[in-house]
């Protein structure tokens, strides 16, 4: 006790009853002896400290005063990895800095739901040639001067376009009066960048940051390790030294200089992720064998289909609107619209519901309970903005040339649309011959991002709402403008009492890129 008592203790200046609200990644506090303090808590602290919570009455400021990294340690070793309260690493983030990775591993990254992350803009910035990514499996190959050459190419129509596209800008957007010289040239630069950007290869390396929890870092991490491309392999293992730490580090210094020492302990690679794909791939074949193509389908000509309509969209929205503003139960609105009872329409409901909507209000979540899948061919560039929309559930099939590339009309417009058909033909040639070596998965870096893929989205109507308004907007890049465009008209042809609130933009004509852009959920 004598002992105790001689350790300093946070000093309590209010009632127990007090209300307080307080950030808890940096707190200054008064001890009993008259000193003040400064609490930073790790990771891993502040996920004890929070978690503390559901089993005790002391204070978040307290717990973590209380609580060392060393203590963090043992409690996450055996609530979190023991007993498997996964829940409580949710509390323990990180950011990190990813630094020349390709396109091919952000996407890797990206497809993690509860993720935040920044990438670099091919709107924004240029690429540089010196920066792609050379698989070491195409390096000791035969194919690694042909691959090495096609990357040199695409680089240098990429930069060929950009110099022809600044005066072709230039004369299409002329400087308003109201524009300063700098922001006029971040616009012509943008401009001109989303169309060269067509020619960049997957193997672009580019400048990352991300934020998650340790929960998804956990999740992240094995799916890196479980990859068949060696990059995202070797990504794992980075972040698993750097936020874990590597077998040289004895636990302490880890303890301090690792922020997920113990919540990132069993991150490992996943037999069944590893080797989900190629045992789906064998079944696909086996089921496609003596089968016949199927409507509906995307196709080059026609980009969007509706796969999955919620016929009773307006039904189930309005019920779940009146339900949660009543005490009757979800099915009794649902039948007297359904059986005609009711006085007011589904429509009239929504529309009333939607009435006083300012510019940038989110719709209520009741918009959920409507569900829809598209199917969509796009090109790659413009599906790298599309996936970060996180609230949809996305099928993406494997990077390849087999739907073509788009030819953006402005190289017609500036003379280079000989010599980008001449470079994307090569593409598919390189594609093509790695793929007949073995080198399948090394074969998605040779493509660029003017090749199409094909995506499944199953999205709400909440996210609807929030895509469409967002990618249709003048300031987008008219590939995914057109995309989203194509989505509305969907739901317009089944759903025109819907489609009529939202708030889509069916211009072809863009504007300036700089300023603010649609607020979305």
């Amino acid at each position: 006790m004598e002992i105790a008592s001689a350790i300093p203790q946070l000093a309590v200046d209010y009632a127990p009853d007090a209300k307080r609200v307080y950030w808890m990644n940096r707190m200054r506090r008064k001890l009993n002896d008259g000193s003040e303090i400064l609490l930073q808590p790790e990771p891993e602290v502040l996920a004890v400290a929070i978690a503390k919570c559901s089993r005790t009455d002391t204070r978040f400021d307290q717990n973590v005063y209380e609580t060392t990294l060393a203590k963090a340690a043992s409690f996450h070793e055996k609530y979190v990895v023991g007993f498997g309260h996964g829940s409580v690493a949710e509390h323990a983030f990180s950011s990190v800095a990813l630094e020349n990775i390709s396109q091919v591993a952000i996407k890797v990254i990206e497809d993690c739901r509860l993720a935040s992350f920044t990438e670099k803009s091919s709107r924004y910035q240029i690429f540089s040639a010196e920066r792609s990514y050379f698989p070491s499996a195409i390096r000791n190959s035969p194919l690694a001067v042909a691959y090495g050459d096609l990357l040199r190419d695409l680089y240098a129509v990429y930069f060929r376009a950009l110099d022809l596209l600044v005066p072709f800008m230039q004369a299409r957007h002329p400087r308003k009066d109201t524009q300063t010289e700098a922001a006029y040239k971040q616009i012509i630069k943008a401009h001109s960048c989303d169309v060269a950007r067509y020619l960049l290869p997957s193997a672009a390396l580019a400048q990352f940051g991300v934020t998650m929890n340790a929960r998804e870092w956990a999740y992240a991490i094995v799916k890196l390790l479980s990859s068949p491309h060696e990059e995202a392999q070797e990504l794992g293992n980075d972040l698993i030294r750097e936020l874990h730490g590597g077998p040289e580090m004895d636990d302490d210094t880890a303890l301090r200089e690792r922020p997920l020492r113990t919540l990132l302990k069993y991150t490992e690679r996943n037999e069944f992720m590893a080797t989900l794909s190629e045992t789906l791939e064998g079944l696909a074949a086996e089921v496609l064998r003596d089968a016949k193509p199927a409507t509906p389908a995307a196709t080059p000509e026609k980009r969007v289909v509706m796969l999955r309509d919620d016929e009773l969209a307006e039904i189930r929205v309005a019920s779940a609107l009146l339900a949660k503003n009543s005490h009757a139960p979800l099915a009794d609105f649902f039948q007297a619209f359904e059986k005609g009872t009711s006085r007011i329409s589904a429509a009239d409901v929504i529309a009333r519901a939607l009435e006083k909507r300012g510019a940038h209000d989110r719709l209520p979540r009741e918009f959920e309970h409507a569900q829809f899948m598209h199917e969509i061919i796009i090109d790659y560039g413009a599906w790298r903005d599309i996936q970060r929309h996180r609230m949809c559930t996305p099928l993406n099939q494997v990077l390849d040339v087999s739907l073509g590339y788009d030819l953006p009309p402005e190289m017609a417009e500036i003379g280079l649309e000989r010599e980008y058909r001449e470079v994307m033909g090569r593409c598919a040639d390189v594609h093509a011959a790695l793929c007949r070596n073995g080198l399948a998965t090394e074969a998605e870096y040779a493509v660029p991002m003017g090749y199409r893929r094909r995506i499944i989205l199953s999205w709400n109507l909440r996210e609807l709402f929030h895509f469409i308004e967002l990618r249709s907007g003048a300031k987008g890049h008219p590939s995914y403008r057109h995309i989203a465009q194509e989505v509305w008209r969907t739901i317009d042809a089944t759903h025109p009492d819907l489609a009529r609130h939202f708030r889509v933009d069916l211009s072809s004509v863009s504007c300036s890129t700089l300023g603010a852009k649609p607020k979305g959920i």
